[in-house]
């Protein structure tokens, strides 16, 4: 049984550039999103904080955007494709050098 994985985008952006960040996430990259084999679903996230007690984290990153895909062959055949190389290329030509980003990976391995 494949199980899902995750390819997880955390990101920070100028403050001038925040309102055209989120709209092009939103609209532009959504939709591309939808159309890639294999995604499940394609969420963003901004940080809350709370008071944990002993152990609080700190997060350095403005956003999160997760996206679920089907199995870890699916995130891998992303990762590999000319799409991801396109939607890279894009988001290089809107927003480099007005903030940062990390991407990571995930398998689910419980349940």
């Amino acid at each position: 049984m494949a199980r899902p994985a995750l390819f997880v985008v955390k990101a920070t952006i100028a403050p001038d550039r925040e309102a055209e960040f989120n709209e092009w996430y939103n609209t532009r990259r959504a939709a591309e999103a939808a159309a890639v084999p294999g995604l499940l679903a394609m969420r963003r996230y901004a940080p809350v904080t709370l008071d944990v007690g002993a152990n609080p984290g700190s997060e350095p990153w403005q956003y999160m955007v997760v996206y679920e895909f089907e199995s870890e062959e699916a995130l891998r055949a992303f990762a590999a494709s000319d799409t991801l190389l396109a939607m890279t290329r894009d988001y290089e030509a809107r927003f480099a050098g007005a903030g940062a980003r990390a991407r990571f990976a995930y398998r689910q391995i419980f349940p």
